[in-house]
């Protein structure tokens, strides 16, 4: 399933009369430099072009955006809804999975990103890196108490290695295939529970 497909089934899977938080990866990104793999690097054309094409039918839907403090997810926020987005460290820099800086750091450097989100997924304890259910409560806050202030439906704009131990502990996918840009997940209170949306199947949370 593609990220376009992917989407419009959890947006179609969602209670219209309920309020949900959308969290995605961003649009496509230029590629790293080679001596800086964490550069602030702008979406590409095609990036920019598919987030504007989502940004059609989510405008009218979201009140509100939440981003990683990159640039990439910036941009990808203003072209998904008009508003000025906001910025959330819970979304990344450092995101809901680190917890010292400096020791994360050390574990992406020596595993790679991949390496990093692989072992989660594995469930292989690393140093620095919090557990499926905190990192994944906290990540998911984000759009939670922005919901509960009264605020309405919106979206997470963070990125793939934020996004992946947390869509595998909500659902059990074990996510063979790596997270495309612009593909995620949402979260709503259906009936008296909540329940995560992803790829149009919706899956119970856990209290």
């Amino acid at each position: 399933m593609n990220p376009r497909e992917s989407i419009a089934a959890t947006l179609a899977a969602l209670a219209p009369s309920e309020p949900f938080g959308l969290f995605l990866r961003h649009a496509e990104r230029e590629e790293f430099p080679q001596t800086d793999p964490y550069s602030d690097v702008e979406l590409t054309a095609a990036g920019w072009s598919s987030a504007a094409e989502l940004g059609k039918r989510t405008a009218s839907l979201l009140s509100w955006v939440a981003i990683s403090p990159f640039r990439r997810c910036r941009q990808t926020a203003r072209l998904l809804h008009p508003g000025a987005p906001e910025e959330d460290n819970r979304l990344g820099a450092p995101g809901p999975w680190v917890v010292d800086q400096t020791a994360g750091e050390e574990a992406f450097a020596r595993l790679g990103t991949a390496g990093v989100v692989r072992a989660q997924i594995q469930r292989t304890p690393l140093d620095a890196i919090r557990g499926l259910a905190e990192g994944s409560a906290l990540l998911l806050s984000a759009a939670l108490e922005r919901i509960a202030a009264g605020r309405g439906s919106g979206a997470c704009i963070t990125h793939d290695a934020v996004l992946m131990p947390a869509i595998h502990w909500l659902t059990g996918d074990p996510l063979p295939d790596w997270l495309q840009p612009l593909d995620g997940m949402a979260i709503q209170r259906q009936e008296d529970h909540l329940v995560c949306v992803w790829r149009g199947r919706l899956h119970p949370l856990k209290p």
